[in-house]
């Protein structure tokens, strides 16, 4: 059992840390501190921190959260972050994805691939006007983002972990505030185009997702795994 899971950790309020030993723990921006909770138990499981540069570098909330918690490895979705001008530990490892890698890595995980991704990111608003402007304007003068951070740290474990199953805690997909500050929600918007997205992955990879929040199995429909909490 302790070889078949890796568990991903969002910022949703009420995030379980489960208690149970898993290959490698991600987390998705501020999260990273509550992976470091995990780590104190089972020290010996790699971690990997996944941010979105400019939430990074902007947002000292998650900036301070992911530095503290000392990562192995620190993944940035869009953008490369300039570590020389953050405390890192020197040993870390690093790696970046530009705006066209984080949307080509994406494609690959969903049933129409770009199409999917170009189909779902107009949930992002919800009247006709705003959605073609908002399209128009990704395809034009801005890049598409996808899936949110969380989401794209579940699709990087599928991808790293192919014979794993992913435990997700943390991550709701509904919008909504961060366990560590209320002011700052998780796009309402972002979150109508994840639940559209991942409601297209490909089977192979839809059926090896796992959570012990209820709540999101029904939401997302993937399966539910009891776990007791750290």
């Amino acid at each position: 059992m302790n070889k078949n899971y890796v568990l991903i950790l969002g910022s949703k309020k009420d995030l379980v840390i489960p208690d149970i030993k898993v290959e490698r723990v991600y987390s998705a921006n501020g999260a990273a501190e509550k992976a470091r909770c995990y780590l104190k138990k089972y020290s010996d499981v790699p971690f990997t921190a996944i941010v979105s540069c400019k939430e990074f570098e902007k947002n000292y909330n998650v900036q301070s959260r992911v530095i503290n918690s000392n990562p192995d490895l620190l993944i940035s979705r869009s953008g490369n972050v300039n570590l020389n001008q953050f405390n890192f530990d020197k040993k870390i490892k690093y790696k970046f994805f530009n705006y066209f890698e984080n949307i080509s890595f994406q494609a690959n995980f969903f049933k129409l691939r770009y199409l999917d991704i170009i189909i779902q990111e107009l949930n992002y608003y919800k009247t006709v006007d705003k959605k073609i402007f908002h399209i128009l304007s990704s395809l034009t003068h801005r890049p598409l983002i996808g899936v949110s951070t969380g989401f794209f740290s579940i699709l990087y474990a599928l991808k790293e972990y192919p014979n794993h199953s992913i435990i997700i805690s943390g991550i709701g997909m509904k919008g909504g505030g961060h366990y560590y500050n209320d002011k700052k929600n998780y796009s309402t918007n972002r979150s109508n185009v994840d639940r559209g997205l991942i409601k297209r992955l490909k089977d192979k990879y839809i059926k090896r997702l796992y959570s012990p929040d209820q709540e999101f199995c029904s939401l997302v429909n993937i399966n539910y795994l009891p776990l007791t909490k750290i």
